[in-house]
């Protein structure tokens, strides 16, 4: 019982870590372009990852398992890059709502490209996730839904999402015989790779905010707590917790962005409660095993 807690804590940590990627994020924009704030991320990444993976270590990678890495990791630098872009003209509130879209995205990749059929429960878990994360953002801004206006941020973001989904379906179908961690080094390494000419072309170098203390605190909270962080919690949590709780937890990311961003009074957040029940639910129908 007392580990099944501990599991639901580091679960709701690993959520929380993500939802204040968003945040974080947006308050990067001012000091670097998002093709440079991207790239700084994963080069940082690389860097913190390199004496974990092991400098000397030999493994056997052969080149098309490498041009496969390379293609999964581009379509994570086109979600970072259109996360950092998108929100320039939208917010992260919208952003987060967006975001629940991923599972719905992923679901339907997988089922074209691998044959896996979800179950109707998980189907219907997806539709309420996203019903109820909505509603709770649109009362907590006075009923202005996502629907109300729609920003070219909005639309970018979505199409980064998308970008996301290939990622997660290719990262599953080319990159689970070898350890996670060996995957993750390669991936973020040739993003590394994959954005120098595009730094270099067009992504501001000049225009970088080199000396503000506050955007090195952003990039390394971004780097260590948010990639490193989340990654290293869902590696050991995978061992104890189904799959599809990731899944669901997805859900809850609209509503800890508006706690995190202190626009939720106590009086907002019991109008809410309805919706946050519906978003409960769905968590309930995704996480199940059947």
């Amino acid at each position: 019982m007392h580990s099944t807690y501990f599991h639901t804590a580091l679960l709701l940590l690993w959520v929380s870590l993500l939802a204040s990627s968003f945040i974080v994020s947006e308050q990067v924009l001012p000091y670097a372009s998002p093709i440079a704030a991207t790239w700084l991320r994963f080069f940082l990444t690389s860097l913190c990852l390199i004496p974990i993976v092991g400098v000397g270590a030999s493994y056997k990678i052969e080149a098309q398992q490498l041009l496969k890495y390379a293609v999964i990791s581009l379509f994570l630098v086109l979600f970072f890059v259109g996360l950092f872009e998108s929100l320039r003209t939208t917010t992260a509130q919208r952003t987060a709502i967006i975001y629940t879209f991923l599972p719905v995205m992923c679901v339907i990749l997988s089922y074209l490209l691998m044959n896996i059929v979800p179950n109707t429960g998980q189907l219907w878990g997806f539709m309420l996730g996203i019903f109820g994360a909505t509603w709770t953002v649109s009362i907590a801004n006075g009923n202005a839904t996502i629907t109300d206006r729609w920003f070219e941020g909005d639309s970018i973001f979505l199409l980064s999402c998308f970008s996301l989904a290939i990622h997660v379906v290719l990262a599953k179908k080319w990159a689970s015989t070898q350890p996670a961690l060996i995957s993750t080094f390669f991936i973020v390494s040739l993003g590394c790779l994959l954005l120098l000419p595009s730094l270099f072309l067009s992504g501001n170098l000049q225009g970088i905010a080199w000396s503000n203390s506050n955007f090195w605190l952003s990039i390394i909270y971004l780097t260590l707590f948010t990639t490193l962080g989340t990654f290293f919690l869902q590696q050991y949590l995978l061992k104890h917790l189904n799959p599809n709780a990731f899944l669901a937890a997805t859900y809850l990311v609209p509503t800890l962005v508006l706690l995190f961003q202190g626009l939720s009074q106590v009086e907002t957040l019991l109008v809410c409660t309805p919706a946050f029940l519906i978003t409960l639910l769905a968590l309930y129908f995704i996480s199940r095993d059947t």
